[in-house]
């Protein structure tokens, strides 16, 4: 049962690292192609872009909009992506 709890947590950290990759990609491409261009905003604001409503989750610079981006994909995907990664692993493990 060990070796599965450590198999499965490092599958997790897998995911993250993947999730984690994306968001730098990406907070690399704001970084460059808006900030350093046209301006250097230190914050961003987040809401839903339907609604009239005000509320919104200030965040300060894209330290803390990739943080909070990595937390939102990962509770969005997690669960599947173990799901695949295990079940790939597990078909490999069955070629040997």
């Amino acid at each position: 049962m060990k070796n599965t709890n450590a198999i499965e947590k490092a599958l997790k950290e897998k995911c993250k690292a993947e999730i984690q990759e994306i968001v730098n990609s990406f907070i690399v491409q704001i970084k460059l192609k808006l900030r350093d261009n046209y301006n250097k905003a230190s914050f961003y604001n987040l809401k839903h872009p339907n609604t009239e409503d005000s509320r919104s989750v200030h965040m300060l610079g894209t330290q803390e909009l990739g943080s909070q981006l990595c937390k939102m994909l990962e509770d969005s995907h997690m669960d599947s992506m173990l799901s695949k990664k295990s079940k790939e692993l597990i078909k490999k493990l069955e070629l040997i």
